[in-house]
Order: C-alpha cells, then structure tokens, then sequence
C-alpha cells in the first residue's frame, strides 16, 4: 500500500495523534508498505518523524488556496492508496484533491470526540465527503454516530499500541530519573504527562494535590508536557498553598522513564479518547489513576488494572490518589496487572495488525465493502459499533 498522512498541525508540541501516525508510518513501513507524512515546515511533529528517518513532505504553507493546491499536488506526486488525515481542514483538503483527480481514499483519523459538531454544517459536509473515518476506542465510534455521524459501520475502531521492548528498556533508567529529579528515597512521586490545555484537566489535578497536601506533604508531583495553557499552568502550579510539591518538567524527550520513575501516574483529563499516557504508564507497571473519559474503561479494569474516577471530580481524583499512596502492595498488583493487560491487547504490533487490516480493507473495497469493513476490524471481542 502507498500511504500519506497528511497533518497541517503548526503547534511547536504535538500530541497523541501525531505521535500514532509517526508510529504507524514507521510500523507499516518496516512492513513493506509505502508511507509519507506531510505537513507544515519547522513543525515539532514533522522533524521528529524525519529524525526517526521516515520520508516527509514540509509542503503545507502560504495562503489557504496554497495549501489546498499543495496537498493536491503531494496527492498527485504521491500516488497514495489511502490517504489519512488529520483535522477537518486537512480532510478537506484531502477531500477535494481526491474529487479533482489526485486519487486515492481519505481516511479521517478523529482523536477525540467534538472534533465533529452535528449543528456545524460544514462538519457534516466534510464527514459526507470523506470515504472513512477512524477513532481510538468504542465509546468515541458511539460518541459520534449519537450524534449522527454515520452509518455506524462507517467508522473504524483502532486501539492504540505501545512498543513494550521500549518501554521495559526505559525501566532501567527509573531510579537514575527520581535522583535527577530531586526525589528522596521512600519519598511518594506523582506524575502526569499531556498537552497543557483545558482538555487535560491540569487544574482539577492541581486542586486534588491541594487536597492532598495535608495527608501527603512529602510528596512530589511532576507534570510533564507544553501547549498553549503552559504559562497559566506553572502560575496555578506556583500559587503559595501548593507549598512548591509541583514541578512543571516541559517537553520531555524521555517520557518512558519519567513514567517509570513515578509511583503512581494521574490522568486527569475532562475530554480524551483511550490516552496514550494511560497506556503507556500501564506498559512499565505503573497504577494509573484516570477519569472516565471516552475510551478509558476499555483500557483499564476499573480496581483491577487501574482506578477509573469521575470526570472534574478533584475530591474523588484526591481520595483514589491518596488510596495507592498508603498501599505499595496494591500499587504493585494494579501496575502488573496493567502491564500484562498491556502486552495482551494493546503492543505496537497488535496496533499495526489491526490498522494493517482496516487500511487493506478500505483500499480494496467498493464503497458498500467500505462501509461495511469495520465489522470486520472488532477487537477484544466487541463490535466495533453498538
């Protein structure tokens, strides 16, 4: 297969989805298949694939009627199956280039549930003209054909995947990590890693640690990640009752062994769709204390591989925190069940096993075998729609 992931992400960080498609171009590469990224020049996501030695495009740029002209003109070049996309405007791109003759299937690659709006006309425009759409768990594909986006086998359920040899090699560097960040043998380390945006919900873990802080005043809680909310974010972080147990650690490289320093790792997000942070603290056999957001169940076992809280419940997040902190030993038995939950369902090569499957699928297809494909690409025993 010829694939090009189309990206116009200008961000100076990226996030889950960029890092899927820098990890399923490589994957399905080593597989044989064709893959191109393209985006912006001097975007954070695009050089790192390029450092990771993918073939990348830097075309997206000048005025809108440039970029539409430059993405028909890489779909051209490109010759592309499949082309995946992310971001409404990139579908549409996409779209439009494949209508005036550059060929190929767009595929709109959806991270997150409200990325379509039933009152947006030009969100229906746009899912009507693209030939499928994919998203990370069940519960996002109910999201949105709730909310009319469908037919519900329209959409495609791909689990995310994470390479396990990686992160149990960053395991080794856990305890080289807690003395490079200051923390003090038998000291309690917290952490949590995402973009700093009002998706992520650092504001409900800023208020739980408040909570926290008279049960654990020893501890230490790490944040890791950049966006646009960064410098609310470390005022929030500094404010004088947190007695300075947050430390804000940016843009880390070393993400993999940050979360196996960590005892336990907090996701606190209000909207998010199967977090990639989830996954990857579970793959080095951290506990992981989550919201119930869209897809979170189906990553983890509520008490049994995780804890699962309510949504913008900081008290709930407080008490669920302060529960594996009193208790090693159920620490332990939740992080090796997450990781073992982990290897069984969600690895790097389950994740291109599936994707390899759906992408063969659509491309082969006509438009009623399109359609009709995703009940094919069930996973853990589920339909992909219910």
């Amino acid at each position: 297969m010829r694939l090009l992931f189309v990206n116009a992400n200008r961000s100076l960080s990226y996030g889950g989805v960029e890092r899927w498609m820098i990890d399923a171009a490589a994957g399905l590469g080593g597989r044989g298949h064709d893959a191109v990224l393209l985006g912006r020049p001097g975007t954070a996501w695009l050089d790192a694939a390029a450092t990771a030695g993918l073939r990348v495009r830097a075309d997206i740029h000048g005025t809108w009627a440039g970029r539409v002209l430059r993405v028909r003109t890489a779909m051209r070049a490109e010759r592309p199956d499949l082309v995946i996309v992310k971001g409404k405007k990139a579908a549409r791109m996409a779209s439009w280039g494949r209508a005036t003759g550059a060929g190929g299937r767009v595929v709109f690659f959806l991270g997150a549930t409200h990325e379509l709006e039933p009152r947006r006309w030009i969100d229906r425009h746009t899912w009507a003209r693209v030939d499928a759409g994919m998203v990370v768990a069940h519960g996002a594909a109910r999201w949105y054909v709730e909310r009319g986006f469908g037919p519900a086998t329209k959409m495609h359920v791909l689990w995310k995947g994470v390479d396990v040899d990686h992160f149990d090699a960053a395991r080794d560097d856990a305890a080289r990590v807690r003395t490079a960040l200051g923390v003090r043998p038998g000291t309690l380390a917290i952490g949590t890693v995402g973009r700093l945006a009002w998706q992520k919900g650092i504001d409900d873990l800023l208020d739980a640690v408040r909570r926290l802080r008279p049960a654990l005043p020893d501890a230490r809680f790490f944040v890791v990640g950049g966006g646009r909310d960064a410098a609310a974010v470390a005022a929030a972080a500094a404010a004088p009752d947190l007695g300075g147990a947050v430390t804000l650690l940016g843009q880390r490289d070393d993400v993999p062994a940050v979360l196996a320093a960590m005892d336990i790792v907090v996701q606190s997000s209000r909207r998010e769709a199967m977090a990639q942070t989830t996954l990857e603290a579970m793959t080095v056999g951290r506990p992981v204390v989550s919201t119930t957001t869209v897809g979170a169940d189906e990553a983890i076992e509520d008490g049994v591989s995780g804890v699962l809280v309510p949504v913008g419940d900081p008290p709930a997040l407080a008490e669920a925190i302060l529960g594996l902190a009193g208790d090693p030993a159920r620490r332990a038995a939740l992080g090796a069940a997450a990781r073992d939950r982990i290897v069984r369902h969600f690895s790097r090569a389950s994740m291109l096993d599936r994707c390899e499957a759906i992408f063969e699928t659509i491309r082969g297809g006509s438009p009623e075998d399109v359609i009709r494909s995703a009940r094919r690409s069930d996973v853990d025993g589920r339909k992909p729609m219910v």
